[in-house]
Protein backbone atom coordinates (compact mmCIF):
# COMPACT_ATOMS: atom_id res chain seq x y z
CA UNK A 1 0.00 0.00 0.00
CA UNK A 2 1.27 3.42 -0.96
CA UNK A 3 1.45 6.30 1.49
CA UNK A 4 -0.87 8.62 -0.49
CA UNK A 5 -2.20 6.91 -3.62
CA UNK A 6 -2.72 3.32 -4.78
CA UNK A 7 -2.78 3.24 -8.57
CA UNK A 8 -5.13 0.27 -8.72
CA UNK A 9 -7.69 1.94 -6.42
CA UNK A 10 -8.06 4.91 -8.78
CA UNK A 11 -9.93 2.74 -11.26
CA UNK A 12 -12.07 0.83 -8.74
CA UNK A 13 -15.65 1.94 -8.18
CA UNK A 14 -16.57 2.52 -4.54
CA UNK A 15 -19.40 3.94 -2.48
CA UNK A 16 -17.06 6.19 -0.51
CA UNK A 17 -15.89 7.74 -3.77
CA UNK A 18 -19.46 8.75 -4.60
CA UNK A 19 -19.88 10.20 -1.10
CA UNK A 20 -16.67 12.22 -1.47
CA UNK A 21 -17.85 13.52 -4.87
CA UNK A 22 -21.20 14.62 -3.44
CA UNK A 23 -19.55 16.29 -0.46
CA UNK A 24 -17.08 18.12 -2.70
CA UNK A 25 -19.93 19.29 -4.93
CA UNK A 26 -21.98 20.54 -1.99
CA UNK A 27 -18.93 22.28 -0.52
CA UNK A 28 -18.23 23.93 -3.90
CA UNK A 29 -21.80 25.24 -4.23
CA UNK A 30 -21.87 26.53 -0.64
CA UNK A 31 -18.46 28.18 -0.95
CA UNK A 32 -19.41 29.97 -4.15
CA UNK A 33 -22.81 31.02 -2.79
CA UNK A 34 -21.10 32.51 0.25
CA UNK A 35 -18.52 34.27 -1.90
CA UNK A 36 -20.99 35.60 -4.46
CA UNK A 37 -24.00 36.36 -2.25
CA UNK A 38 -23.03 36.57 1.41
CA UNK A 39 -19.83 38.58 1.02
CA UNK A 40 -21.48 41.51 -0.86
CA UNK A 41 -24.41 41.48 1.55
CA UNK A 42 -22.18 41.60 4.64
CA UNK A 43 -20.13 44.41 3.11
CA UNK A 44 -23.16 46.44 2.04
CA UNK A 45 -24.67 46.20 5.52
CA UNK A 46 -21.29 47.07 7.05
CA UNK A 47 -21.46 44.11 9.42
CA UNK A 48 -18.27 43.16 11.23
CA UNK A 49 -17.72 39.46 10.56
CA UNK A 50 -14.07 39.32 11.69
CA UNK A 51 -12.89 38.41 8.19
CA UNK A 52 -15.13 35.36 7.72
CA UNK A 53 -16.52 36.37 4.33
CA UNK A 54 -13.12 37.55 3.13
CA UNK A 55 -11.56 34.15 3.85
CA UNK A 56 -14.40 31.86 2.74
CA UNK A 57 -12.36 31.03 -0.37
CA UNK A 58 -9.71 29.45 1.83
CA UNK A 59 -11.90 27.75 4.42
CA UNK A 60 -14.41 26.46 1.87
CA UNK A 61 -11.84 25.98 -0.85
CA UNK A 62 -9.77 23.52 1.14
CA UNK A 63 -12.88 21.45 1.86
CA UNK A 64 -13.73 21.42 -1.85
CA UNK A 65 -10.15 20.52 -2.77
CA UNK A 66 -9.96 17.68 -0.26
CA UNK A 67 -13.24 15.99 -1.14
CA UNK A 68 -13.01 16.35 -4.92
CA UNK A 69 -9.43 15.04 -4.88
CA UNK A 70 -10.45 12.13 -2.65
CA UNK A 71 -13.27 11.33 -5.07
CA UNK A 72 -10.72 11.09 -7.89
CA UNK A 73 -8.05 9.20 -5.94
CA UNK A 74 -10.38 6.78 -4.07
CA UNK A 75 -8.06 6.43 -1.06
CA UNK A 76 -8.15 4.11 1.90
CA UNK A 77 -9.13 5.59 5.26
CA UNK A 78 -5.58 6.39 6.37
CA UNK A 79 -4.67 7.72 2.92
CA UNK A 80 -7.64 10.09 3.01
CA UNK A 81 -6.40 11.66 6.24
CA UNK A 82 -2.87 11.92 4.86
CA UNK A 83 -4.11 13.51 1.65
CA UNK A 84 -6.23 16.01 3.58
CA UNK A 85 -3.12 17.07 5.52
CA UNK A 86 -1.09 17.19 2.30
CA UNK A 87 -3.57 19.48 0.53
CA UNK A 88 -3.98 21.73 3.57
CA UNK A 89 -0.23 22.06 3.88
CA UNK A 90 -0.10 22.99 0.20
CA UNK A 91 -2.69 25.73 0.71
CA UNK A 92 -0.69 27.12 3.62
CA UNK A 93 2.60 26.98 1.70
CA UNK A 94 0.94 28.79 -1.19
CA UNK A 95 -0.25 31.51 1.17
CA UNK A 96 3.23 31.88 2.65
CA UNK A 97 4.70 32.14 -0.88
CA UNK A 98 2.24 34.90 -1.86
CA UNK A 99 4.59 37.85 -1.13
CA UNK A 100 7.08 36.40 -3.61
CA UNK A 101 4.52 35.95 -6.38
CA UNK A 102 3.31 38.71 -8.71
CA UNK A 103 0.55 40.73 -7.01
CA UNK A 104 0.48 38.30 -4.08
CA UNK A 105 -0.18 39.30 -0.50
CA UNK A 106 0.18 37.25 2.66
CA UNK A 107 -2.74 37.20 5.09
CA UNK A 108 -2.78 35.42 8.44
CA UNK A 109 -6.56 35.24 8.25
CA UNK A 110 -6.24 33.08 5.12
CA UNK A 111 -3.88 30.72 6.94
CA UNK A 112 -6.29 30.52 9.87
CA UNK A 113 -9.23 29.96 7.51
CA UNK A 114 -7.36 27.09 5.85
CA UNK A 115 -6.72 25.49 9.25
CA UNK A 116 -10.40 25.89 10.17
CA UNK A 117 -11.48 24.40 6.82
CA UNK A 118 -9.05 21.51 7.35
CA UNK A 119 -10.55 20.90 10.79
CA UNK A 120 -14.06 20.83 9.32
CA UNK A 121 -12.88 18.46 6.59
CA UNK A 122 -11.37 16.14 9.22
CA UNK A 123 -14.66 16.04 11.12
CA UNK A 124 -16.56 15.29 7.90
CA UNK A 125 -14.01 12.64 6.92
CA UNK A 126 -14.42 10.97 10.29
CA UNK A 127 -18.21 10.93 9.88
CA UNK A 128 -17.92 9.45 6.39
CA UNK A 129 -15.59 6.66 7.50
CA UNK A 130 -17.71 5.87 10.58
CA UNK A 131 -20.79 5.48 8.39
CA UNK A 132 -18.97 3.51 5.69
CA UNK A 133 -17.51 1.11 8.25
CA UNK A 134 -20.91 0.64 9.94
CA UNK A 135 -22.56 -0.42 6.69
CA UNK A 136 -19.68 -2.53 5.38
Amino acid sequence: MSVLVDRERIFQPSRVRAIFLMMGGVALVLTELFRLRLRPLIRSLEITDFGFTDTIGNSGGIIVQIFLALAIINPTKIQSYRLAAFFSGGFILYEVAQPYLPQGTFDWYDVLATVVGYGIALILLGLVWINVEKTA
